[in-house]
């Protein structure tokens, strides 16, 4: 396909852009529609580009955040793990360029800051890594570990480390239960379960020595994505009290798993272990094909990862794409100290962003 075949617009039919999104090559939850919503209260706003044939046929695309740049005048547009599509034609990939330079001259764009789901050895990973792209500073975490749920759930079991499979099963005899909440789960229900997420997550946090967010973020991120049945919370009970938790979020035929944590009666118990195992498993039975862990933390966690099985990838990492030369520059003086500042406050407030969060631009 060459570039003059497609055309651009921007979607604003939240259930088309799902649709697009689901169905794409290299897709991601935070391209779904809702965590443009999500992102919207930290004060960016989504615009949602899509190129194709027809409005009908998207073939590439990405869900944009732009903040504007205090006394610059000119944003900075972020596309969390994005841009999604087909991506492996140059043709597709020189069209997407185009329809973002036009994009940036309607709105004031001066850099476009991707940071896509494409292996380094994949022909989008491999000319991301060249002009008009340059290299930008960390966003997203570069490695994952991904479980191929294909095989099914008796033959994921058996790929367990042996000390895992005896911890799952210890914590299976000392009568560690799970429990499952959906999008369907009523708010007299849930509304009490985030609490219980908060409260272990915040101990995990102080714990691991991250900031977590607020609460009330938590919650917020739930009730906009609950109604579209793509995000899961589950919990361990030990002796009846919730020791350990995951919150995850799904796209497509992909399950991530985005924030977690235990009580040290939740790691004693080994909760942890089974509460995963469980996760993997659920999802393995519903036909997701993929569980993501979403990155790779150094030591401990990375171990505990790599015990339950499959394939650490590497991606591309965060990739600048320069609009407006001058205004580019500036960007990259300022984001530093913006980025310094925004952080300084939030940690004033409560609200940072922690090793196992979906982190914000800086």
């Amino acid at each position: 396909m060459t570039s003059h075949d497609l055309r651009a617009w921007r979607v604003t039919d939240p259930a088309a852009w799902n649709a697009f999104v689901e169905g794409a090559s290299y897709h991601a939850f935070p391209q779904l529609w809702e965590w443009g919503e999500v992102r919207a209260m930290g004060g960016w706003r989504p615009l949602r580009l899509a190129i194709g044939t027809s409005q009908e046929r998207p073939v590439a695309g990405a869900q944009l955040l732009l903040r504007r740049m205090p006394l610059l005048g000119w944003h900075l547009a972020y596309v969390p793990r994005g841009p999604i599509g087909d991506l492996d034609d140059p043709g597709v990939r020189d069209a997407l360029v185009a329809a973002l330079r036009v994009l940036g001259r309607a709105e004031r764009i001066a850099t476009v800051r991707a940071d896509p789901e494409a292996r380094l050895e994949t022909p989008y990973g491999a000319a991301l890594q060249e002009a008009p792209w340059r290299a930008a500073p960390k966003v997203q975490p570069p490695t994952t570990r991904v479980i191929d749920l294909a095989p099914g759930e008796e033959a994921l079991r058996a790929g367990l480390k042996r000390k895992h499979r005896q911890y799952v099963n210890k914590a299976e005899r000392a009568g560690v239960t799970i429990e499952r909440f959906d999008g369907a789960t009523p708010a007299e229900v849930i509304g009490p379960a985030l609490a219980d997420f908060n409260r272990i997550y915040a101990f995990t946090a102080e714990r691991a020595g991250f900031v977590a967010r607020q609460p009330f973020y938590y919650e917020r991120v739930w009730s906009i994505f609950a109604p579209t049945g793509r995000v899961r919370l589950s919990f361990a009970l030990l002796d009846g009290e919730r020791v350990a938790t995951i919150f995850h979020f799904t796209c497509g035929d992909r399950a991530v798993e985005a924030y977690g944590g235990m009580t040290d009666a939740g790691a004693e118990g080994r909760a942890n272990y089974l509460l995963k195992w469980a996760a993997i498993g659920d999802f393995a039975r519903e036909g997701f094909r993929v569980y993501d862990m979403w990155g790779l933390a150094t030591g401990g966690i990375r171990r505990f990862k790599e015990g339950f099985g499959g394939e650490e990838i590497e991606y591309v990492g965060a990739r600048d794409l320069s609009l407006r030369a001058p205004m580019d520059l500036a960007l990259r003086l300022a984001i530093p100290a913006y980025g310094l500042a925004q952080r300084a406050r939030l940690k004033l407030l409560g609200r940072g962003g922690g090793s196992a969060e979906v982190t914000d631009v800086g």
